[in-house]
């Protein structure tokens, strides 16, 4: 495969492509690749025929603060007084949260 080198990059660009590989934990390379390939047609689905599942792909993707915030969020959910909500226990017997 050949190698392509790309100057000029601007401050912006590297610093998303550089959030979307933490994201995702990709190299920077595989962000790369993977965005050519989609752009250019060779993503292997057709974008405007798929189904949206994903509310994330209706607008965009989240910067690694938000992702995180909306982390700390979603544990505030799963707790009620330090104890989980659920165990494996109310799965298994059925019965109510505590």
């Amino acid at each position: 495969m050949p190698d392509i080198l790309v100057r000029n990059i601007d401050d912006a660009l590297a610093e998303r492509i550089k959030a979307i590989a933490r994201e995702r934990g990709w190299s920077i390379n595989e962000v790369i690749v993977h965005v050519l390939r989609h752009s250019l047609g060779f993503g292997g689905e057709d974008v405007a025929r798929r189904e949206i599942h994903d509310v994330a792909e209706l607008r965009g993707t989240w910067n690694p603060t938000e992702s995180a915030a909306f982390r700390k969020a979603l544990e505030a959910f799963e707790k009620v007084d330090g104890t989980p909500l659920f165990d494996d226990a109310d799965k298994a017997g059925g019965q109510t949260p505590k």
